[in-house]
């Protein structure tokens, strides 16, 4: 192996190990609390050597952001089956479930993707790292959007803009998972949150039905 090639190993194995480092940090502390002092303590480097490879504590969270969207578009690629023929009602469904098991299995991600959601991620990270996040962001959603699209198709959904009625189904998914995410709230709801997520994803497919 060249000096070069041996050298470019080195520092992605160093990016590597920062990243791991932030990720454990962020889950330990919560991203808010989080410092780059502390994320560099974790990974045995300095904080100068943090900023060397990442500008900010914005910009590493958007970098692990980047490996969980990566996931989860994975997950929504193998639920969509592109290569099978399926009803439009039924890919919503399994795209559904397969976002209800990134949430399970993913669980440290599924928090980075709130606390992107909840800050002022845009304003604290460069234009191009703000526009990856947003190319795979949208790029997890375009699964619903042809779903839908394909009922309108079909003729089984009525909608007059297939991306409003993917965006909408999201955030009904979204705020079941964050509802039950409080146990006082659980408790008040009285079901498991698989059941109520099944529930509200029902409700969303038989609202773009057509009237009978």
């Amino acid at each position: 192996m060249s000096t070069r090639a041996r050298r470019a190993r080195e520092k992605e194995e160093r990016r590597q190990s920062i990243l791991q480092a932030a990720r454990e940090v962020f889950v330990q502390q919560g991203f808010h609390r989080a410092t780059m002092d502390s994320v560099a303590e974790q990974a045995e480097v300095s904080k100068g050597t943090v900023y060397l490879y990442f500008e900010s504590k914005e910009t590493l969270l958007a970098h692990l952001l980047l490996q969980g969207l990566e996931a989860l578009i994975g997950y929504l690629e193998e639920a969509y089956a592109a290569d099978r023929s399926l009803a439009a009602d039924e890919r919503l469904r399994r795209l559904g479930w397969a976002y209800l098991q990134f949430f399970h299995r993913e669980p440290l991600y599924f928090r980075f993707l709130m606390a992107v959601d909840r800050g002022r991620f845009r304003e604290t990270v460069s234009a191009a790292i703000y526009q990856q996040v947003l190319k795979s962001s949208l790029e997890g959603l375009d699964w619903v959007v042809q779903a839908v699209e394909q009922g309108v198709e079909e003729g089984v959904f009525v909608c007059c803009d297939a991306r409003q009625a993917a965006a909408s189904l999201w955030a009904t998914l979204n705020g079941v998972l964050d509802l039950m995410a409080h146990p006082l709230r659980r408790e008040m709801v009285g079901v498991e949150t698989d059941v109520l997520y099944r529930t509200a994803l029902e409700i969303v497919i038989q609202g773009m039905r057509p009237v009978s």
